[in-house]
């Protein structure tokens, strides 16, 4: 009898094993997921500050990057609005 018990045993610790094993390879595709979309917004936020920075040189430039006014020539004053703007996303 002592045989079956402890078969029975080690199939018990191989569930366990397998359950265990089960929760890890969730736990992997979770994280995979949750990496491959952080990798993606990193590339957004890298896109986002080159798009500012291009903003910004076309206000330096003297075109307005407002969205009143936007592409239009600022005549050398300064506009509050694509300064708000570049503030607001700087």
């Amino acid at each position: 009898m002592s045989l079956k018990n402890d078969i029975w045993q080690l199939e018990e610790e191989l569930n366990d094993l397998l359950y265990r094993l089960q929760e890890l390879r969730i736990k992997v595709d979770s994280l995979e997921v949750q990496n491959a979309r952080l990798l993606e917004r990193l590339n957004d936020d890298n896109i986002r500050s080159e798009g500012i920075e291009e903003l910004t040189k076309l206000y330096e430039e003297g075109y307005h990057i407002c969205p009143t006014y936007f592409a239009q020539q600022r005549g050398g004053e300064e506009c509050l609005f694509c300064q708000n703007f570049l503030h607001e996303h700087a």
